[in-house]
């Protein structure tokens, strides 16, 4: 019997938690990111910015990055590397974006407008990444 009531609690508990799930993706689907009204829908709102920032600068990175391989194979050997020369630049770039929004907000890092002003400098500079990204892609294609 005690096994029985464990199986039917940890159950219920599942459908509990679920249905938590659900109800929060479906919350989240009524958010109006033109206008978050509190902290939550703010920081909801922001992080989705940023994936989607994200998505896009990562696009860009693998467009120039298929580009710079077509070109390297036409290049004689000792002017090959461009690839690899991206794939440096991009690692160092996620990690100065890290360290730079870090130092932007971190007087505020106490309250949420430090994780505000954090995610907004990422979004930014994500931005302009793919700005830059694009431009590069467009040189080599003309």
């Amino acid at each position: 019997m005690k096994h029985l009531w464990a199986v039917l609690v940890c159950l219920l508990t599942g459908l509990t938690l679920a249905g938590l799930a659900v109800s929060r993706a479906a919350a989240q689907d009524t958010i109006d990111c033109g206008y978050p009204l509190n902290n939550s829908e703010r920081t909801y709102c922001a992080e989705k910015a940023l994936n989607e920032a994200n998505a896009t600068m990562e696009a860009a990175y693998r467009k120039l990055h298929e580009k710079l391989v077509e070109m390297n194979e036409a290049l004689p050997d000792h002017l090959k590397g461009s690839p690899a020369a991206l794939e440096e630049a991009q690692a160092a770039w996620v990690t100065f974006r890290e360290k730079d929004c870090r130092a932007y907000s971190f007087p505020f890092m106490g309250g949420t407008r430090g994780n505000d002003l954090y995610r907004n400098c990422m979004i930014v500079m994500t931005m302009q990444r793919t700005d830059d990204l694009t431009a590069t892609f467009e040189d080599y294609t003309n």
